[in-house]
């Protein structure tokens, strides 16, 4: 598992991102990897970053990402 982060650009030009809990799973025909997104926390900046990383951690094979 893994913190995910997917941006976004409003009409203004502004650019949010939003943090979601994801996983990678195989494609059963292809065979290929696909993120499997379990939870979405919301927008980045307004969610306690460094908990997330930490809960990710805590969670068998949970990896937080560089810097963790």
């Amino acid at each position: 598992m893994y913190l995910r982060e997917s941006r976004r650009r409003n009409k203004d030009g502004t650019v949010v991102s939003y943090l979601q809990l994801a996983h990678n799973e195989r494609h059963p025909r292809t065979g290929s990897p696909v993120a499997k997104v379990i939870h979405n926390f919301g927008r980045a900046d307004l969610v306690d970053r460094a908990a997330l990383r930490r809960l990710v951690a805590s969670t068998p094979g949970g990896w937080a990402g560089p810097g963790s």
